[in-house]
């Protein structure tokens, strides 16, 4: 493996304190060190946060909760800054620049650039998701960059939504080691994040072609996600709930050279083998774990796991079983 960063999960859970040493500690490695903002927490409160932060070469996740505070932009002018969209997820979360200001409702953004000078300040149970990408991928993309603040800016709904949607995507992956994943991954973030802030007329068409369509089918995808255990889940109900017609979502799956049908029958499958191998689910029966997984026909799952895996559900079982 290279040394580049692989997205893989760096998590943290920082105890509620008021410690002064503790806190100092925070401030400097976590944010001023990590996110070059200065964290001030609230003085009716003890300091809290949680969340799990991702890297890649050209581009940055960050997604957690945390306990009222402020934080400030550390103000670079050496630097260009790069492109940072924040977006609330839950709570109170409201940017503060000159003199404009804006609360976020859940799924609005905070758009600009990371070295323009501004406060962000959370409420109680706030919990946000940050994206940094390179400035040298958005400049291309967006017109007057340089001229971009981190003013209170409410972006593009529907981009932010295809760009929450196909982060949300990401999360579920361990890591991202082949090094053209990573680059195609890159890509696309490059081109929703740019998406949601508006694009030169060439640079938007062509954003859309590669980011436009990774976005959709990644909400999408996340819809399948969370509906596997329903058997009547299919291309219609999918696309009722997110406004798309049947065709466009086949098309959206051809491009990866997969069937809706297909996707979802392997995301079932490998549900299927990941309960199979969970030794806290031993108990459970192997028709149950079919069942939840989606499938209502016990033989239609027996043969199709076995065609996948090349082994049965029970011998998957017996394995892991061995293992503890």
């Amino acid at each position: 493996m290279s040394g580049e960063p692989n997205f893989s999960r760096l998590q943290f859970d920082l105890p509620e304190t008021s410690d002064r040493k503790t806190l100092e500690w925070i401030r400097e490695e976590f944010g001023r060190r990590h996110f070059r903002v200065d964290i001030e927490p609230d003085a009716e409160a003890p300091l809290r946060l949680n969340g799990t932060s991702r890297f890649l070469s050209d581009f940055s996740l960050y997604r957690g909760k945390c306990s009222p505070l402020r934080s400030r932009t550390l103000v670079d002018t050496s630097e260009g800054g790069d492109f940072i969209v924040t977006v609330a997820l839950a709570g109170e979360v409201s940017l503060h620049a000159g003199d404009d200001n804006l609360v976020l409702q859940p799924g609005q953004a905070l758009i600009g650039r990371d070295n323009a000078a501004s406060f962000l300040r959370t409420g109680r149970d706030a919990e946000f998701m940050t994206i940094s990408v390179r400035r040298h991928l958005i400049e291309p993309l967006v017109p007057n960059f340089s001229e971009l603040t981190q003013a209170p800016h409410a972006g593009d709904a529907q981009a932010i939504r295809l760009l929450i949607g196909y982060l949300r995507m990401l999360e579920t992956e361990e890591a991202i080691d082949d090094p053209e994943m990573r680059h195609v991954v890159t890509t696309h973030v490059q081109d929703l994040a740019a998406l949601t802030l508006g694009t030169t007329r060439d640079a938007q068409a062509f954003a859309e072609q590669r980011g436009g369509r990774a976005g959709r089918l990644a909400t999408v995808k996340a819809d399948i996600l969370s509906n596997l255990k329903n058997p009547e889940l299919s291309v219609a109900s999918v696309a009722a709930r997110q406004g798309l017609t049947p065709r466009y979502i086949h098309m959206l799956f051809e491009t990866e050279g997969v069937t809706f049908s297909e996707y979802v029958v392997a995301m079932r499958l490998t549900r299927a083998h990941r309960m199979l191998t969970d030794p806290r689910l031993a108990d459970r029966m192997i028709h149950a774990i079919a069942l939840d997984a989606g499938f209502s026909d016990l033989s239609y799952f027996n043969r199709t796991f076995r065609r996948r895996f090349g082994v049965t559900p029970s011998e998957v079982r017996a394995v892991a079983l061995r293992r503890e």
